[in-house]
């Protein structure tokens, strides 16, 4: 069975590597080369890879340009895996392929459908799993030809999503891909009843309201983590993005909404609303010099620097450390 696996991300590279291991014939990988990458979460280079299976390899910033489907239709492909990428595929790329084109999503499909799946997910409290289905014009709606869910618990962040993902990921496609081989396409259909859709998350939205509670707050932390931008605050007008933290439940100490009441341990224990704290375990700001102490003040500004500070921060900042 020839295939085209399209995408972007460390879940590309692992669909990419099980059906090498299955023993698909992967006639070419074309592979999201963003002008701005820092607006891709979890990008991965996917021609080394290629280079090391031997697969040949193209490179898009806009996947429906008529040269990449012109590339794709000249392979002649049975099947083209749709992994890892936001960008909608024309109805020529659907029909390209002799049995279709198999797209992928991280929910337990028809549920949370749509944009920033995983976010949503650990924010909605949910579970998440690895579905594959078949494409159409809608949103997530096509039949689907497997789905392995995994649970994940209170205290699972983004990073911990993904390393469940894989593994779900591993264990589908074990399940599925020798059915795939054999002819096997037989997908069935989303029960529209139970359908969910989530639309598009910026890193802006993922900013900290100390007045909510430390429960929503610290889940808006996890669901914001690596690979995502990160949710963040201010302090002194700059920017700190904040990536660890977990509920205070033992020190019986109160303040005012935003400050730092307690220090232990390199962790910060921020007061926020209804009452309860949160304790920061892994921050970064713009000021590598700067120590934190009890009584800073972590919260917003005016409109007009916030847009200014987040657009410089947010968006051009690698920096990735404590």
């Amino acid at each position: 069975m020839r295939v085209i696996v399209i995408g972007a991300v460390g879940t590309t590279a692992l669909t990419i590597e099980m059906l090498y291991k299955h023993g698909f014939n992967i006639v070419g990988v074309l592979g999201h080369q963003p002008i701005n990458k820092k607006r891709v979460s979890g990008l991965v280079d996917l021609s080394s890879l290629c280079e090391k299976l031997n697969i040949e390899y193209q490179g898009f910033q806009n996947i429906n340009k008529i040269e990449h489907i012109t590339w794709a239709k000249a392979k002649k492909p049975d099947v083209i895996f749709a992994v890892g990428f936001s960008q909608l595929l024309s109805q020529q790329w659907l029909s390209l392929p002799e049995k279709g084109c198999i797209g992928f999503h991280p929910t337990i499909l028809p549920q949370c459908r749509g944009r920033a799946p995983v976010a949503w997910t650990i924010l909605e409290g949910q579970n998440g799993a690895a579905t594959f289905f078949l494409m159409s014009e809608g949103v997530d709606d096509g039949p689907i030809f497997v789905q392995e869910v995994f649970e994940l618990s209170g205290d699972d962040d983004a990073e911990k999503f993904v390393i469940k993902l894989r593994q779900a990921i591993i264990n589908a496609l074990d399940r599925w891909l020798p059915e795939l081989k054999s002819g096997r396409f037989n997908p069935h259909y989303q029960d529209e009843s139970k359908a969910t859709y989530y639309g598009k998350r910026e890193p802006c939205d993922s900013l900290i309201d100390w007045s909510k509670s430390a429960k929503e707050i610290d889940r808006l932390i996890k669901a914001s983590t690596r690979p995502h931008p990160g949710a963040f605050t201010f302090l002194n007008h700059k920017v700190v993005r904040i990536w660890k933290s977990h509920i205070n439940h033992t020190h019986p100490y109160k303040g005012v909404i935003g400050r730092i009441l307690l220090i232990e341990k390199d962790s910060y224990l921020v007061q926020c609303g209804e009452n309860s704290s949160l304790w920061i375990d892994e921050l970064e700001y713009e000021i590598d010099t700067y120590n934190f102490k009890i009584g800073d003040k972590f919260g917003t500004l005016y409109q007009n620097q916030q847009d200014e500070v987040i657009n410089k921060f947010v968006w051009n900042n690698d920096k990735n450390k404590k």
